[in-house]
């Protein structure tokens, strides 16, 4: 996605008209073998491309590589998580292949009209979401942790409402460009220094500034909204952004699911303050594999012997219990060995 990816071979942008004719081959092609394949939206009036985006879903059980080799014949692949890019009469193909149809309406929408998923993942990131390829989730920290990801919602009719943003009109689709950075600046939210290449990490900052669309979106924020009028502050507490994004999608229990995290968390802590590998390596004489694999064992050994399972048995007994039971599993692997 973006042209870049390989670096063996020459390719070059299509124009609009042999852009289409390639790209309908290219669907027609791939068709033969998939069902569902489409490609992300793009904005009315583009003129030119340096890659073809095609997105693939039910994929599981092929092996994408071998099915590129062989219908494509290309003269070089490049593998990155779920996409394959490979060059096709001097064109740069990305193929984004994913498993259920919620991930294949999820990575079009993300992928669709240039960067506008990467600007409305910045809006997003205010209220301490992600929105991306999977539609809108929560990372939650808990003492500086970042301890697990909670699902917030793949209704895009309600993540656009709540990100100030007209579904309606992403749906009637842009002529150029610069309609999309127009949109995009609609949001309430929006802070043209939150796009700052300087207020990006650095895996993002690297990334878009290879990205020619977003250099273009900083000169266009620069000529038209560096103002005091488009500098919306986040600066209310991660608790209160919490009520609002529960508030918006309650089908998320997001309050629930981060406690629930966070139990867990504590809750694996407290177990492992009671039986550790540094422990036992001590109390036993154990090491490398062999602690790896009693560690392990006595887990499942538990597992088997206890009906509400190793968790629960490791927070209801105390430490002297559980080591003397480690012990007789030790030494029952010895008369078994």
């Amino acid at each position: 996605m973006g042209g870049l990816a390989l670096k063996s071979v020459k390719t070059r942008r299509y124009e609009r008209a042999e852009f289409d004719v390639i790209s309908e081959e290219l669907l027609h092609t791939i068709r033969q073998r998939f069902m569902n394949v489409t490609m992300p939206l793009f904005y009315r009036n583009k003129k030119s491309f340096g890659d073809a985006d095609i997105l693939v879903g039910n994929t599981d059980g092929i092996n994408m590589r071998d099915y590129i080799t062989e219908t494509f014949k290309p003269n070089e692949i490049f593998h990155n998580g779920n996409c394959y890019s490979f060059d096709y009469k001097e064109l740069q193909v990305d193929i984004i292949n994913v498993s259920t149809k919620e991930e294949f309406d999820t990575n079009k929408m993300y992928l669709s009209y240039n960067d506008l998923g990467n600007f409305i993942g910045r809006i997003a990131q205010g209220f301490g979401m992600k929105y991306g390829q999977e539609g809108l989730w929560y990372e939650h920290y808990f003492k500086g942790m970042n301890i697990g990801r909670i699902p917030i919602s793949t209704d895009y009719k309600v993540i656009f409402k709540f990100l100030g943003l007209s579904y309606e009109k992403w749906e009637q689709g842009f002529d150029e460009l610069e309609d999309i950075f127009e949109y995009i600046v609609t949001s309430p939210y929006f802070n043209w220094e939150m796009f700052q290449l300087k207020n990006l990490n650095k895996i993002n900052r690297e990334r878009n500034l290879k990205r020619k669309s977003y250099m273009s979106f900083l000169e266009f924020m620069a000529k038209n909204v560096a103002d005091s009028n488009h500098l919306y502050q986040f600066d209310k507490s991660q608790e209160v952004y919490n009520d609002m994004i529960g508030e918006a999608f309650p089908e998320s229990d997001l309050k629930l699911q981060i406690r629930k995290l966070e139990y867990e968390y504590c809750k694996n802590l407290y177990i492992k303050s009671k039986f550790n590998g540094g422990d036992v390596m001590r109390k036993f004489g154990l090491e490398g594999k062999v602690l790896g694999d009693a560690m392990t064992g006595f887990k499942d050994y538990i597992n088997t012997g206890v009906c509400d399972g190793y968790d629960n048995f490791m927070v209801r007994e105390d430490k002297e219990t559980i080591y003397n039971l480690f012990n007789i599993y030790i030494q029952l692997k010895k008369e078994l060995s």
